[in-house]
Formats: structure tokens, sequence, C-alpha cells
């Protein structure tokens, strides 16, 4: 690894109250939910030691039970619905860790990586970000798509700052040309690309 000194945590947010697509992160593509594919996305990162689901879900806890070392928080209904997403990570970071008795993954954290299961074919390798990142002293490093928009696929950032509650200074980004799930439609495009990515390796 470039950068031993990292210790990466990441957290999965996956409520399962979606509006537009009822339960979105359990849909199924190419034989795995949302959800599984973004844990093996996360597992097969060097970086990343801590992984972090946050659910109101037994659905999704049941499915983390199959994963080694993979911890389920619960989320509390005020970070339901529409909540803002960076809320559930600063309450990771600020409340849950203390709440389970982990305070050691906030101690030990150097970086946080965010990775929302509805963009299951990413096209980074997460470690060659969290080098990116390093390499050009981000404090904060998200992925957008083709037009510059900024998507939900990945978003790494400091760990003090989610500690902290505060936003970064410094924030870059980079192409991710995934899918963004709404509708069964979106589904079939993601599905037909991690078929088409498996083709070509």
């Amino acid at each position: 690894m470039k950068h031993e000194s990292l210790w990466v945590t990441a957290i999965i947010p996956a409520k399962t109250d979606s509006t537009r697509l009822t339960k979105k992160n359990l849909k199924v593509i190419n034989g795995k939910t949302l959800l599984e594919h973004t844990l093996d996305y996360a597992k097969k990162s060097k970086y990343i030691k801590d992984i972090i689901v946050s659910t109101e879900s037994k659905e999704v806890e049941k499915i983390c039970e199959n994963y080694e070392g993979v911890r389920v928080y619960g989320r509390p209904e005020y970070l339901l619905k529409d909540a803002e997403v960076a809320d559930v990570y600063v309450d990771v970071f600020q409340n849950q860790f203390h709440k389970h008795g982990h305070n050691f993954i906030k101690d030990r954290s150097t970086h946080m990586v965010a990775l929302q299961p509805d963009h299951p074919d990413r096209t980074n390798n997460i470690d060659d970000m969290l080098d990116y990142f390093v390499d050009n002293t981000y404090d904060d490093l998200f992925t957008v798509d083709s037009k510059g928009t900024r998507n939900g696929s990945i978003r790494i950032t400091k760990s003090q700052y989610v500690k902290d509650g505060t936003m970064s200074r410094r924030v870059g980004s980079m192409l991710d040309e995934c899918t963004n799930i709404h509708s069964e439609e979106d589904l079939k495009k993601a599905e037909f690309n991690i078929k088409l990515g498996e083709t070509n390796e």
C-alpha cells in the first residue's frame, strides 16, 4: 500500500424507506442486492478497516450478517425520509460509536469513505481514489457524472471533519459514470454495465 498510515472507516447508509423506488437498496441486479454490491466493493479495499452500515431495516441487518466484520447501527428516525445523508455520517461519529461502545473506531479513523448503495456499477477503484485524495492533500473528494453533477457513489473526507460535524475547505471531484438508481429502468442499465464489466475483465 502507498499510504500505510491510512485507517479508513466506510459508512454505508442503507435505509429502506425510499419513496421513488420502494426498498431501493434491496433491489437485486446480477444476483445481488444493491447493498451487497456496495459491501463487496468496500471489502476489496486494503485501506478500509471498518465498515459501518446505518439502517432502520431488519432485512438489511440480515444481509450484513453474511459479511464478517461489518457492523450495523440503527438509524434514528429523524435521519430517515429525506434527511441530509451527511447528517447520517456525523451521527455515526458523534453518537453511534459511543452508543455501541466503539469509540476506538472513531479514535483510530483517519478518513471516512461514504458509499451509497444506489450506485452499484462504480467505475473507480476505491484505494486509487484514496491515494489520489492523499497525494492531492484534499479535505473532501466526491464523484461526479459526465455533466459534473455530484452523485453519492463515493465521498472521501478526513475523519476529523466528520467528528467535528464541520464542512471541508478544499473539495475535489472525480468522474464516476455509474448508474444512480431511481427506477426499474436504472436497475436494468446498471445490471447491463456490471455484466459488461465482467466480460471485459
